[in-house]
């Protein structure tokens, strides 16, 4: 190896590296953690949903089970240090797999380069821990094993997708790779393998659930959407396709690998979590289609642009923890602890992406109004539609019998008017809860930056609520506040009393423990 190939080398093992190092922020962590935790205080995998009052004994395929009973262990060990270290080890083990085939298939250094280039940016964007990573490593796996020209080791491919079943639903993507690759038989054993997990068949009847919603979905989902510029962390892979396509039109001798990845960038295109197969897939193909070291300019100016993106990216990435707690409401749930006694009877809407960690953190008395299982899909269209006006919400809440709320604490604003004595009128942007949640009905309890709590006034005892309701201080309210204050429509010190009592909250719950 040349002393520039040693340098390009080291540098793209350093740009890689976000890849692998990304903290830890995916919130169903913690539905997977509740369900391992269950399997292990019950001996059994689920088959019902436990965690919520909405959805309480419906049917669940939990086709997760062994991710998550791993998962559990390994939090007891050692914490969300513990997972994240198992997800570096994942993704290694997946690059790894991809490198040392193109070792033994004695691909020039350049090409090596370039796959780990073109793999670590399709893996930035879903650098956390997740079930999937299981079928990204096996994922990888069946790649090599199919293009090895030695015959395919078939009792090993059974027991790859017996254990694949039971880990994560991609192994699907493993059987349309090996239809792709015409195997009729081995496709046949491999299907045969995905039947040994507790559900049988079941797995089978999600996927397809799965793929009849597609569309919907990605219109409630955010993940589930098609790749866009909203992300910065999907940038690169805009020009990753450009590459891969280029490779591909170069690529006559590989046509299958070739087919393969194009079909799954055009999938990636459409469902941006399929950029991590396709990743594995653009890897394999660079690394064999590369056969001329005059590369290395064009992919010194890759490897440039890329770092120039990664500088920009750091400062705009919290390193701070294991675990970036960005998309749960840490300090609202260590309120909901504290008013345990007052809050467990209530029936309490929350964010879909709040609920694993509501669910695992407040187990065993709380209960979700909804988490990020599949169970959960079908409530998505109506929550979706009720939160496009007030009277729709109003009647939504009354439908599902809901007694409060934990809400996001938005920046969203609705213009209001106010009419004064005089009859003269005066146009005022107040908060979206003042209309949806009316004053009449439900109080404000608790808020944060991330969070507000509402209760229903009926359903909580009145010295409770005299204590902590928040009757003038709101938040994202400021315009009408100080119009208020200056009628003198509001008391001043209880102003002052609730204020200070608002600090104190934020003070006592922001170091809450994760």
């Amino acid at each position: 190896m040349t002393s520039k190939a040693t340098l390009l080398w080291a540098v793209a093992l350093i740009l890689a590296l976000p890849a692998f190092l990304f903290p830890l922020s995916n919130p169903d962590i913690f539905w997977h953690l509740s369900a391992g935790r269950w399997i292990i205080e019950h001996h059994a995998v689920p088959r019902t949903d436990f965690l919520s009052f909405s959805m309480p004994g419906t049917d669940w395929v939990d086709f997760e089970w062994l991710s998550q009973l791993l998962f559990q262990l390994l939090y007891q060990i050692g914490g969300m240090t513990a997972l994240w270290l198992l997800k570096i080890s994942l993704l290694l083990a997946s690059w790894l797999i991809v490198d040392r085939f193109l070792t033994r298939r004695q691909v020039i250094v350049e090409a090596r380069i370039l796959a780990l280039a073109l793999w670590s940016v399709g893996m930035l964007a879903h650098s956390d821990i997740r079930p999937e990573l299981f079928s990204i490593l096996f994922f990888s796996l069946l790649v090599t094993w199919l293009e090895d020209p030695q015959p395919l080791p078939l009792v090993k491919v059974f027991a790859l997708f017996a254990l694949w079943a039971n880990l994560h639903a991609g192994f699907i993507m493993g059987l349309a790779l090996i239809l792709l690759y015409r195997r009729a038989w081995t496709a046949a054993l491999a299907v045969a393998g995905t039947l040994v997990n507790p559900y049988f068949f079941r797995p089978y009847q999600v996927l397809w659930q799965h793929f009849a919603q597609r569309a919907d979905l990605a219109h409630l989902i955010k993940e589930w959407e098609p790749l866009s510029f909203g992300n910065p962390l999907n940038w690169p892979f805009w020009p990753m396709i450009l590459v891969v396509f280029i490779l591909a039109i170069r690529s006559r001798q590989i046509r299958t690998l070739t087919t393969a990845t194009l079909l799954l960038a055009a999938s990636s295109i459409m469902h941006e979590r399929n950029s991590l197969f396709f990743a594995v897939l653009a890897a394999t193909l660079a690394g064999l289609s590369i056969r001329k070291e005059s590369l290395r300019r064009t992919l010194a100016a890759s490897l440039t642009v890329y770092a120039v993106f990664l500088l920009w990216l750091f400062p705009r990435t919290s390193w701070s923890h294991i675990f970036n707690d960005k998309h749960v409401p840490r300090a609202a749930t260590a309120f909901l602890a504290k008013e345990r006694t007052v809050l467990e009877p209530l029936r309490l809407y929350n964010q879909w992406e709040w609920g694993g960690y509501l669910g695992w953190k407040l187990a065993p008395w709380y209960r979700v109004f909804c988490d990020g299982r599949y169970i959960f899909h079908s409530q998505l269209a109506e929550t979706g539609l009720a939160v496009e006006n007030p009277a729709l919400w109003q009647k939504f809440t009354d439908q599902q019998g809901l007694s409060g709320a934990l809400m996001l604490n938005l920046d969203r604003q609705i213009p209001a008017r106010k009419r004064y004595p005089d009859g003269s009128l005066k146009d005022f942007p107040r908060p979206w809860y003042v209309f949806y949640m009316p004053k009449d009905r439900w109080a404000l309890v608790y808020w944060d930056e991330k969070a507000l709590l509402f209760v229903d006034r009926s359903r909580v005892p009145a010295p409770w609520l005299s204590e902590h309701e928040y009757r003038y201080v709101h938040p994202k309210d400021d315009a009408a506040f100080q119009e208020a204050l200056r009628l003198r429509e509001i008391p001043v010190d209880a102003v002052g009393m609730e204020a200070q009592r608002h600090s104190q909250e934020l003070a006592d719950f922001a170091g809450a423990k994760l």
